[in-house]
């Protein structure tokens, strides 16, 4: 059992626009009924995602620069490793379906 239902990755400098995107993606989803840690850390993209793995949650949301040009969000489901990018504004409608 993992501790939250999905671990959202911020990549990017503290004050950056990802951050910001991050905590309203949390907030979200939140809201919506699931249980987020967002991983906000001043620390390179591989230590969060390898620490990601440790945590074991079911559904890792990657926040970064790459995503944020095109209004997505990376997804990856730890079951099967299937990755898709979401629009951010559609994530809380299609996360049932992630889950």
């Amino acid at each position: 059992l993992a501790p939250f239902d999905l671990e959202i990755v911020a990549i990017g400098l503290p004050g950056s626009e990802t951050l910001a995107v991050a905590e309203r993606v949390a907030a979200d989803l939140e809201a919506a009924g699931y249980s987020v840690l967002l991983d906000d850390r001043d620390q390179r993209a591989g230590e969060k995602f390898a620490d990601a793995d440790l945590i074991g949650c079911p559904v890792r949301l990657t926040v970064g620069k790459k995503t944020l040009d095109d209004g997505q969000v990376d997804v990856l489901v730890r079951r099967g490793r299937a990755e898709q990018r979401v629009p951010a504004d559609e994530l809380v409608a299609r996360m049932g379906t992630l889950l």
